[in-house]
C-alpha cells in the first residue's frame, strides 16, 4: 500500500510542475498583450492627435486672422471722426441742432461700417453725440473720463481699449483718437467694435475658442460660461487693478476649472476641464487640445480648444476589438487544454478507484482515532485497533449491536434527533461530545463525529472517537484559572474606577482653577486700566453736560436749530462711551479658545482701544502699524487679552525705567508684524531697562514678576504663554540691542481651504 502511495505521488508532483509552467507562461503572455494593447493604442492616439494639431494649427491661423483683420478696419474710424468739421463745430459750439445732425451722421456711419457705437467725448469725458442716441442704453450724458482710451487721447495719444460696457453691458474694443481744433485738444472720438460678433460666426465649428486679454481673462469665446475666467490664478494687485479700471465692471474673475495639462511643444497642450452636465449638473471630464498663437494688433491671445471625444472614443473602440480578438483566441485555447485536462483526470480517478477500497482499509487500521462503521440499520460493523485501545478491551461481541450499546451522549434527546433527521433528510456531519461504556470498562470521555458515507449499493455510516480525557482535565483546569482572574479583574476594575474618579474631580477643578486665573488676569488688567477708563469717560460727560445745558437754553430762546445741534453732539459723545464700554465688556467676558480665522490687524487695533486710555494718562507714544491683511488661526478675544497683557506690561517697564524720569520722547511703545507662508509673527518692543538674565528663566512661570512690590499678580504672561499654546502657536522674550525688551507671539497663518 505504501509503495501505491509512493507511485501517485510522484505523478501528481509531475503533473504539478507543467501545471505551473503552463499558468504562468499564461499569465505573461497576458500581460504582454495587454502592454502591446495599450502601446499601441497610445501610438494610434498620438498620430491621430499629430493630425489634429496641423488642421488645427491651420484653423487658428485662420480665425487669429479673420479677427485681426475685421478689427483693424475700425482703428481708423476714429480718426476720420477727430478730423470731421461737424465733430469740432459741436465740441466747439455745443449747439443743439449741430449735435442733433451729428448724432444722425453718426447713426448713418454705424450702419454703413457695422460698427457697434460710435460717439463723441468732451474734454472733460462727458458723451455729446452717439450713435445710438436714440437707443434707452444711450451713451449721451454719460461720462467716461475714467476709461484708458479717453485718458490716452486727449493726451494726444490714438488710444485702445478693451472692456465690458458699463452702459451697454456688451463686450467691445474700443478705439479712440483726439479732437484738435486750432491745436487743442476739444475732445475724443471713439468706436466701439462688438466681440460678440465674431462669436456667433465661429459658434458652429467643431472647436471651441477663447480670446485672452493681456491678463489672461476669457474676453471671448464660443462657449458663454467660459467668459471672464483665467487659465491661471491672478495676483492681488491684478484683481484690484481690473476692477478699479471697471473693465468687467462687478463680474467675477474666477480660474477656470482645468483638471490636467499637458504641454505638447511650444504651441500645443492637451488640456482636461471639468464642465457640469447640463441635464443632471454633475461635473464631467473633457479632454481638448489647446493651441495658442498672439494678435499683435489687440495684445490678445487667441486660442482654440479642439475636443479630443471621438479620437478617445476610437481608441478605446480599437482597443476593445483587440482585446475581443485576443480574448477569444485565448477561450478556445483554454477550452483545448480543459478537454486535454478532464481526460487526463478521468483516467486518474479510474486509477485510484481500483485502489480505494485497499487504501479505506489501510487508512482505518493505522489512524490513531477510534473509527467504527455503521450500516444502514445504525448497528455495528466493523471498526478498527484503535477503539479497543480506548476500552481497554476487545469489542468483537459488538457487531450487529446499536451504536447506542457503546457510546452515551451528553445530550441523548439531540442524539435521538440524529437518527430521526437522518430518515428524512439524510446525515451529513454530526459532532457531540459523550462517553465510551461498557459494563466491565470505565467510562471514557470522547468526542463523537458521525458521517454518512456515499456507497453505491447502500447507505453507510462513519463514526469517528476522538479521547477526550487530557482535554478535559484543561478544560477544568482553564475554568479554573479564568475564574480566579475574573475576581482579581473585578478588583482591580473597582480600585481603577475609584481612582479614575478622583483624577475627573481633579481635573475639573484644575480646569476651573486655570479659567478663573484668566480671568483674574483679565480683571487685574482691567484694573490697571481703569484710571485711564475713568478719564477716557469723563470728558466726553463732561462735554454732554456742557451740551445739554446749552440745549437747553438754545430751547428757551427758540433756537431749534442750534439745540438739534448739541443734540447730535451729544449722541455722537454717547456712541463714543457706548464703544469703550462694549471694548471692556468683551474683554471681560469668560470663554475657552475658539479656533477660528482672525485678522490680526483687529486684534492689535482692539487692544490697543483697551489700553490706550492707559498710555494717553502716563504719556507713552504708542506706534501702530500697518494692516498687512494677515489672518491668522485662533480666537479674537483671547489675542487680545495676550496682545493687552504685553502692552500693559511694555508700559509698566518704562514707568519702571529710571523711576518714571524718562524723557516723553524716550517713552515708547511700537508694535510691529512679519510672516511667512505657514506663520505670522506679532512683536511688542518697548524702551524700559529690559530683561535680566533670571527673569528671562523665569518670565513664564506663574506668579513670577520682575515688577516693583505690589505691581500685578505674576499671572499675565504665564496665562499668556497656555493661551498662545492652546491657538497652536509660541511666545517668546528677548532684549533688544538699542536698549528695551521685545515680546514675539507666533502664530499659525490660516490656510483658506482649496
Amino acid at each position: 500500500m505504501s509503495k501505491l502511495s509512493d507511485t501517485l505521488s510522484e505523478a501528481a508532483a509531475v503533473s504539478v510542475a507543467p501545471r505551473k509552467v503552463i499558468v504562468l507562461s499564461l499569465l505573461a503572455t497576458l500581460l504582454l498583450v495587454m502592454v502591446i494593447i495599450w502601446k499601441g493604442g497610445e501610438a494610434l492616439k498620438n498620430r491621430q492627435i499629430d493630425d489634429l494639431q496641423l488642421t488645427s494649427e491651420e484653423q487658428l491661423a485662420q480665425l487669429a486672422s479673420v479677427i485681426e483683420s475685421a478689427i483693424a478696419k475700425y482703428q481708423h474710424m476714429p480718426t476720420l471722426l477727430a478730423t470731421n468739421g461737424r465733430v469740432k463745430k459741436a465740441l466747439r459750439d455745443g449747439f443743439y441742432h449741430d449735435i442733433s445732425q451729428l448724432n444722425l451722421e453718426l447713426e448713418q456711419i454705424n450702419r454703413i461700417t457695422e460698427a457697434s457705437d460710435s460717439y463723441i467725448l468732451n474734454k472733460d469725458g462727458l458723451t455729446i453725440a452717439a450713435s445710438n442716441y436714440q437707443s434707452d442704453a444711450s451713451f449721451i450724458g454719460n461720462n467716461f473720463a475714467f476709461r484708458p482710451y479717453f485718458q490716452q487721447a486727449i493726451q494726444g495719444q490714438p488710444g485702445r481699449y478693451y472692456a465690458l460696457g458699463t452702459t451697454s453691458n456688451r463686450r467691445g474694443y474700443y478705439f479712440s483718437y483726439p479732437v484738435v481744433d486750432d491745436e487743442k485738444i476739444i475732445g475724443v472720438a471713439v468706436v466701439k467694435v462688438d466681440i460678440s460678433q465674431f462669436e456667433k460666426r465661429f459658434a458652429n465649428q467643431n472647436y471651441d475658442f477663447l480670446l485672452l486679454d493681456p491678463d489672461g481673462v476669457v474676453f471671448s469665446s464660443s462657449r458663454p460660461s467660459w467668459l471672464y475666467q483665467v487659465l491661471r490664478g491672478l495676483s492681488y494687485s491684478e484683481l484690484k487693478r481690473i476692477a478699479e479700471s471697471q473693465r468687467y465692471k462687478d463680474r467675477p474673475i474666477e480660474k477656470l476649472p482645468i483638471a490636467y495639462q499637458k504641454p505638447l511643444g511650444d504651441k500645443a497642450m492637451l488640456v482636461d476641464v471639468l464642465e457640469a452636465n447640463p441635464l443632471n449638473g454633475e461635473l464631467e471630464r473633457h479632454s481638448y487640445l489647446k493651441m495658442s498663437r498672439p494678435i499683435q494688433l489687440l495684445g490678445f491671445t487667441i486660442s482654440i480648444l479642439s475636443p479630443l471625444k471621438l479620437i478617445n472614443e476610437e481608441i478605446a473602440l480599437w482597443r476593445a476589438i483587440f482585446a475581443g480578438g485576443i480574448t477569444i483566441t485565448g477561450l478556445l485555447a483554454g477550452l483545448a487544454l480543459l478537454r486535454r485536462r478532464m481526460l487526463l483526470e478521468r483516467y486518474n480517478a479510474n486509477e485510484m478507484a481500483r485502489h480505494n477500497q485497499a487504501y479505506i482499509r489501510e487508512v482505518i487500521q493505522n489512524t490513531q482515532a477510534g473509527l467504527v462503521t455503521l450500516d444502514e440499520k445504525h448497528c455495528v460493523e466493523s471498526f478498527n485497533p484503535a477503539i479497543e485501545r480506548l476500552v481497554g478491551q476487545p469489542l468483537s461481541a459488538l457487531i450487529g449491536q446499536p451504536l447506542q450499546s457503546l457510546f452515551r451522549a451528553d445530550d441523548q434527546t439531540a442524539f435521538d434527533r440524529v437518527w430521526t433527521a437522518d430518515d428524512e433528510l439524510g446525515i451529513k456531519v454530526v459532532t457531540m461530545e459523550g462517553r465510551l461504556q461498557l459494563d466491565t470498562a470505565d467510562l471514557v470521555p470522547v468526542e463523537m463525529t458521525l458521517c454518512e458515507m456515499k456507497l453505491l449499493n447502500r447507505r453507510s455510516y462513519l463514526v469517528t472517537f476522538h479521547d477526550m480525557t487530557e482535554r478535559k482535565r484543561y478544560e477544568q483546569e482553564v475554568m479554573q484559572a479564568q475564574l480566579e482572574l475574573e475576581e482579581r479583574v473585578r478588583e482591580r476594575t473597582f480600585e481603577l474606577e475609584e481612582a479614575n474618579l478622583l483624577l475627573r474631580q481633579e481635573m475639573a477643578g484644575h480646569k476651573d482653577t486655570q479659567r478663573e486665573l484668566i480671568q483674574t488676569a483679565k480683571l487685574a488688567v482691567l484694573g490697571q486700566l481703569s484710571a485711564g477708563l475713568n478719564h477716557e469717560l469723563n470728558q466726553p460727560l463732561t462735554a454732554i453736560r456742557a451740551f445739554a445745558g446749552n440745549g437747553l437754553k438754545f430751547l428757551a430762546r427758540q433756537n431749534y436749530q442750534q439745540a438739534h445741534s448739541n443734540l447730535e453732539q451729544i449722541n455722537q459723545l454717547g456712541q463714543h462711551m457706548s464703544d469703550i464700554i462694549s471694548r471692556f465688556k468683551v474683554f471681560a467676558r469668560k470663554g475657552n479658545v475658539q479656533q477660528g480665522p482672525i485678522a490680526v490687524q483687529s486684534a492689535i487695533m482692539g487692544a490697543i482701544k483697551i489700553i490706550s486710555p492707559r498710555y494717553k494718562e502716563v504719556g507713552i507714544n504708542l506706534r501702530m502699524p500697518d494692516d498687512q491683511g494677515y489672518i491668522v488661526n485662533g480666537d479674537m478675544v483671547f489675542l487680545e487679552q495676550v496682545l493687552v497683557n504685553l502692552l500693559a506690561n511694555a508700559s509698566d517697564a518704562i514707568l519702571e525705567a529710571c523711576h518714571g524720569d524718562l524723557p516723553a520722547r524716550l517713552r515708547q511703545v511700537s508694535i510691529t508684524q512679519s510672516a511667512t507662508d505657514s506663520e505670522v509673527i506679532i512683536h511688542v518692543l518697548d524702551s524700559g531697562e529690559g530683561l535680566s538674565d533670571e527673569a528671562i528663566k523665569h518670565l513664564f512661570e506663574p506668579f513670577y514678576t520682575s515688577k516693583s512690590s505690589g505691581v500685578g499678580l505674576g499671572l499675565g504672561l504665564s496665562i499668556s504663554q497656555r493661551i498662545v499654546d492652546a491657538m497652536g502657536g509660541q511666545i517668546t522674550a528677548q532684549n533688544r540691542a538699542e536698549g528695551g525688551a521685545i515680546f514675539s507671539v507666533t502664530l499659525p497663518r490660516f490656510q483658506s481651504p482649496s
